[in-house]
This record gives structure tokens, C-alpha cells and sequence, in this order.
């Protein structure tokens, strides 16, 4: 008999990232280059990741121009 996959929500998902990205290390030496932190670049790959766009604003431009037409 197959399992039911278990189901995960968005914000829960996110939670949980922010929790195992939070003590990641941060070998960089002090200077411009740590402005952001680790947990904020791993963020923004998985966001590439997740909507499979390169940007922000080619994700939401395929959608924009269908609701004008």
C-alpha cells in the first residue's frame, strides 16, 4: 500500500529556512563583500529556484501583459 506524501505550505516552508539558515556560518573576512548576510544570498538562489525566473519582475511579466490583453 503506497504513503500519502506529506504536504508542506508555503509559510511553513519559509519558516523553516529562515530556522536552518540562521546559524549558517559566515567565513567571509570583514569588509563591503558582508553587507548581506548568508541567510539572505541562500534566500535569494531559492527564490531563483523556486519561480524558475531569474528576477523578480520577469516572473510577474508573462502575467501582467495576459491581463491586458
Amino acid at each position: 500500500m503506497a504513503q500519502k506524501a506529506a504536504t508542506l505550505e508555503i509559510p511553513e516552508l519559509m519558516q523553516f529556512l529562515h530556522q536552518e539558515l540562521h546559524n549558517l556560518p559566515d567565513e567571509r573576512k570583514p569588509g563591503n563583500n558582508t553587507k548581506y548576510e548568508v541567510e539572505d544570498a541562500v534566500m535569494a538562489a531559492f527564490s531563483v529556484f523556486f519561480t524558475q525566473s531569474p528576477s523578480f519582475l520577469d516572473f510577474f511579466r508573462p502575467s501582467t501583459f495576459n491581463e491586458k490583453q
